[in-house]
């Protein structure tokens, strides 16, 4: 008997063993092989795959997440279900889902294969750098700043450098905030150059608007010219001023971020000129207009005049640190008009007059009832271009979304009504 106490002490761990193992399953799950990316700037991102298997492969998927603001997606490549598949998923570029991938964009991704048994592979993650192949980049480097340039001297590399570390610092202090995170900034020696970097756009757009510099992501900006100190100001400000003011519940109204960014430049050149030639003439912007970036692409100058004007009496009247938790208010989900109340005693309508008054100009008399179309900037810097006009406005026939969206439910709730009273007629007919 004592021979056969290990056995017996054995047999139920053999039964749970037995117990997990999967019932009837295929002789082996697909086999997956990732066939790298590649990049083909300006065109977007091949990603490729070839997997085999006994059983037929039914479902290819290539997930992904783009860095370092992306959420994470997934795309379905064309492909003929089969026991060997082999496709491809190009991200961007002119096929669906067409996307904007700024240079440096780095893609983490792996591919998920489903066979027609339920056997799910994947392969490893793996990551690439969507760079912009035309140019042969040089870098330099210090404390958290990365120059990327192919043309120019190593003189002008290093005075951007310089400037980008003293106009980070600056507006860091100012906002009271940390850049934890490496800043790239990427310079373009022409228009010509660049124009394949941006956002794509139409002709037309192409055709009237030269884009000096733009923020394309949270930590990367696109600058044209070797010595663009003060559009390199500009674009870092906005750097900056995203982690003070930007958050889930919270956004920066145009002016105030536009206005910082000109601030930032240190001297605003000839948007000084257009809001003080607007304020001779007493036809100066309301400040509710420029909450926002649709509207007349002639009135460009004079919006960042007027919200660097703004930001400048804020700063000079009442100090940086005020100014600073103004951001961190709207960063916390306040409205713009709540933040300036909680922080200055006054709202938007509030900040006019008070702005008005600076500058030796009467009350707007019924602000809240303004009626002036909002005025855009260069638009805004996230992923847009910064540093040239746009033309806002709806195309078509002017209905929006939101009327469709409201004529719907108002039809809905009009049938709920009828559908109710029928019922209450009924019941009281019984």
């Amino acid at each position: 008997m004592a021979s056969l106490r290990p056995l017996l002490l054995l047999a139920p761990l053999l039964l749970a063993a037995l117990s997990l193992a999967p019932g009837t399953v295929s002789a082996q799950g697909p086999s997956v092989t990732d066939g790298g990316a590649v990049s083909r700037f300006p065109d977007g991102v091949e990603f490729r795959l070839s997997a085999q298997g006994d059983q037929p492969i039914e479902k290819v998927r290539l997930r992904y997440t783009i860095l370092p603001d992306g959420t994470k997606a997934s795309g379905v490549p064309d492909f003929q279900p089969g026991s060997s598949v082999s496709t491809s998923f190009t991200l961007a570029g002119d096929e669906t889902p067409n996307i904007y991938l700024s240079p440096g964009t780095r893609i983490d991704y792996y591919w998920e294969v489903e066979d027609a048994a339920g056997n799910v592979a994947t392969t490893p993650e793996a990551s690439i750098i969507y760079e912009d192949i035309r140019f042969e980049w040089q870098t330099l480097e210090a404390d958290g700043v990365v120059i990327h340039y192919y043309s120019g001297s190593d003189d002008d590399a290093q005075a951007m450098l310089d400037v980008a570390q003293e106009s980070i610092a600056g507006m860091s202090a100012l906002l009271g905030v940390t850049v934890e995170f490496t800043v790239n900034i990427r310079i373009y020696a022409s228009t010509d150059d660049m124009r394949d970097a941006l956002q794509r756009r139409s002709e037309t757009f192409e055709s009237q608007i030269t884009t000096a510099g733009v923020r394309v992501s949270s930590d990367t900006v696109l600058v044209l010219g070797n010595v663009s100190f003060s559009t390199l100001r500009h674009e870092l400000a906005h750097v900056v001023t995203a982690i003070a003011g930007e958050g889930p519940f919270g956004s920066l109204p145009a002016w105030l971020d536009e206005g910082t960014a000109v601030y930032a430049q240190g001297d605003p050149e000839g948007f000084r000129d257009a809001v003080e030639r607007a304020i001779d003439r007493g036809n100066v912007l309301s400040v509710r207009s420029i909450t926002s970036y649709q509207g007349d692409p002639n009135k460009v100058n004079l919006f960042y005049g007027q919200s660097w004007s703004l930001v400048t009496f804020l700063i000079d009247t009442y100090g940086g640190e005020q100014f600073a938790q103004l951001f961190a208010e709207i960063k916390r989900g306040n409205t713009t008009d709540t933040a300036l109340e909680a922080v200055y005693g006054f709202d938007q309508d509030g900040l006019e007059n008070e702005w008005r008054a600076s500058v030796d100009l009467p009350p707007r008399e019924d602000t809240a009832q303004d009626s002036e179309e909002p005025v855009p900037t260069f638009p805004p810097s996230d992923g847009e271009d910064t540093g040239s006009p746009v033309t806002g406005g709806d195309d078509g026939d002017g209905t929006s979304a939101g009327v469709i969206i409201g004529l719907v439910l108002a039809v809905l709730a009009v049938a709920a009504a009828i559908a109710l009273a029928t019922l209450v007629l009924r019941r009281r007919l019984r």
